[in-house]
């Protein structure tokens, strides 16, 4: 039923999002050519367009070097190199279509982990209700001093860890709640002593939401700048829900926003956030203090967007922190732009002190990510030139399509005053070097691999490879006329490529279902995530190309008939040595390829055999 759930939900994303405007958002060169929409390939180099789009059959091809093809869904993995459930996410984004959970992505899933859930939620309730209480007052007034309303507070649930160490420990003990649970959520530890006391304590705390909106952790602020005896923040410590270089801040109360935008704003701290969303700019998040990671951008990938702003403080810490959440996010492939604050001011204060206009004012004026890095180098000479051009080659090192990294290798040469080969050659160098750096040992105890299977018989293998050839052609044909997928269903216990029988079984699935039309797009949808997908166009558009007198028809004539024969010839090999085993009492006692050319013995083997005979019946 949720597989039904989810194929329903792929045709309907796939009803809103037309592949050509999902394909020439990615590639803009793409024209229109009559019925078809042509481009040169955006997965190699070429002079000529190969690279074609059907927006009839909702799909592409690539009739060059490539030779792929595929749905919308399909275009979006291999365009912005993710898997198909993420490509299937993102398209949902652009679409608004809502997918069903999957089985083991459903809220509870883990029942081990529904006691740490449980307790992280009461957590939060405590720690809010503290807020409230006469200690909790510094932190409120934290708050009041940053510009932050009742209001916001209430909506993002700040609250107040209580200074005496025990506090959340007797209030879990009250509840009846397990503190071993309270433990592996990071919310509580134990002496040396084995004494249990809470993690934290005296600060303001922040609970952090997963991207479904479950507070999987806190962050928690001193109140005291003068006391620098501890970290300004701190987190929760990793834990089995909470994974700092996983979580993006307040991403669930922003995906709305983002979604319909198409723009996300990425920021520093948590307050900034806050501000942020209080002033009307819902679509502000932030990561945890830390460098963005690749799970990170795979998180603001999944929510659509096409633009990416960062807007951190004018000041060196501000330029380093843009400079490592470029280094995360420029193999995405989206617009990335950079607001560098001026004047001292964090996007908190430039938030409330100057409203939604001034930050609003920040974001049209945002600079061009290579516009940022580059900014300060006409200053620059001779070996401290070339360290800030090394440093900038390593970011162009991140993006994925060769065409635009040497878009921004032409550019970068034209302000530096270097040769474009210059620079190609340094980023080409530097990248030997990251590939030549040794990896890690395997482990001593790592078992050793398997022996190699002993390899089929040369004739055995030639008939492999003609049967696979057979089949090729055969699940082409069927792909361009559904009609004759019973004719073929008969021989696919033959095929000896799992993947063109799925396809094959998709055909015939979507035929007893009266399906209307079947086409490559319905079996792409029928067939989910199945590997065999990446085959079905090429396939397809094989047959389609043959000359007029090859149909559909026609392939199924005669590659039934070389099947035939290829299990004919299999059936009377077995018949041989069934009848000289008979005769001889040992198996093998002679060559079983004999029989194919002694016509007494092919008598025989034809008798002992119905399988050979079943196979010898005239007509497909």
């Amino acid at each position: 039923m949720l597989h039904d759930e989810f194929r329903r939900a792929l045709e309907a994303i796939k009803l809103r999002a037309p592949i050509e405007d999902v394909v020439r958002e990615r590639v803009p060169g793409l024209k229109k050519a009559g019925a078809l929409w042509v481009a040169c390939c955006p997965f190699h180099d070429e002079r000529t367009p190969s690279f074609k789009v059907d927006p009839r059959r909702g799909t592409w091809r690539c009739y060059g070097a490539c030779g792929t093809g595929g749905d919308v869904i399909g275009f979006v993995e291999a365009c912005d190199h993710v898997p198909f459930r993420e490509a299937v996410e993102i398209l949902a984004a652009r679409t608004g279509v809502e997918l069903p959970k999957r089985a083991g992505a459903v809220r509870g899933h883990d029942a081990d982990l529904d006691p740490l859930r449980a307790v992280l939620e009461f957590a939060c309730r405590f720690y809010r209700a503290e807020l409230a209480s006469a200690e909790g007052r510094a932190s409120a007034r934290y708050l009041a001093e940053r510009g932050l309303e009742a209001s916001t507070a209430e909506a993002f649930a700040i609250g107040h860890a209580p200074a005496q160490g025990t506090a959340l420990v007797a209030a879990l003990r009250a509840a009846n709640l397990p503190l071993e649970s309270a433990e592996r959520a990071g919310l509580v530890r134990r002496s040396d002593g084995g004494r249990p006391y809470d993690f934290f304590r005296g600060r303001m705390t922040i609970p952090i939401r997963d991207v479904a909106g479950s507070v999987v952790g806190f962050g928690a602020r001193r109140l005291d700048d003068r006391d620098e005896s501890g970290p300004k923040y701190v987190n929760t410590p990793e834990t089995e829900l909470f994974h700092k270089g996983r979580l993006v801040y307040a991403l669930d109360r922003a995906l709305p926003e983002v979604r319909k935008r198409g723009h996300v704003v990425l920021v520093e701290g948590y307050t900034d956030v806050m501000a942020a969303h209080q002033c009307g700019a819902s679509n502000v998040v932030a990561v945890l203090g830390t460098a963005t990671t690749e799970d990170h951008a795979a998180l603001l990938r999944r929510t659509g967007a096409r633009r990416i702003t960062l807007v951190f403080d004018g000041d060196e810490a501000g330029r380093k922190a843009a400079w490592r959440a470029l280094n995360g996010l420029l193999h995405l492939e989206v617009e990335i732009d950079v607001v560098s604050l001026s004047g001292g001011i964090d996007p908190c204060d430039l938030c409330v002190k100057e409203g939604a206009r001034a930050f609003a004012a920040e974001l049209e004026m945002a600079r061009p990510w290579l516009d940022f890095v580059c900014l300060g180098l006409d200053e620059l000479r001779g070996m401290a030139l070339a360290r800030e051009v090394d440093r900038i080659l390593e970011l162009f090192g991140r993006i994925p399509k060769p065409v635009h990294r040497e878009a921004r290798i032409l550019e970068l040469a034209e302000r530096v005053r270097m040769s474009p080969e210059s620079l190609r050659a340094q980023l080409a160098s530097a990248a030997g070097v990251r590939r030549a750096r040794p990896a890690a040992s395997p482990s001593a105890e790592a078992p050793a691999p398997a022996p190699p299977a002993p390899p089929a018989s040369p004739a055995l293998q030639r008939e492999e490879r003609e049967l696979r050839l057979c089949f090729e052609e055969l699940v082409g044909a069927v792909l361009v006329d559904p009609a004759l997928a019973p004719v073929v269903e008969r021989w696919l216990e033959h095929c000896p490529d799992a993947d063109l029988a799925r396809i094959a079984d998709a055909v015939l699935a979507l035929r007893e279902e009266d399906a209307e039309p079947i086409d490559e797009n319905a079996v792409l949808t029928r067939l989910v995530d199945d590997p065999a997908r990446l085959r079905v166009v090429p396939l397809a558009e094989h047959v389609r190309a043959a000359d007029e007198e090859w149909t559909p028809a026609r392939f199924v004539e005669v590659q039934i008939a070389r099947v035939r024969q290829v299990v004919e010839r299999r059936a009377l090999r077995a018949a041989y040595v069934e009848l000289r085993t008979r005769e001889a009492g040992q198996l093998g006692a002679a060559d079983p390829q004999a029989a194919l050319n002694d016509p007494e013995l092919l008598a025989l083997a034809r008798n002992l055999s119905p399988r050979a005979a079943g196979a010898s019946r005239p007509g497909p």
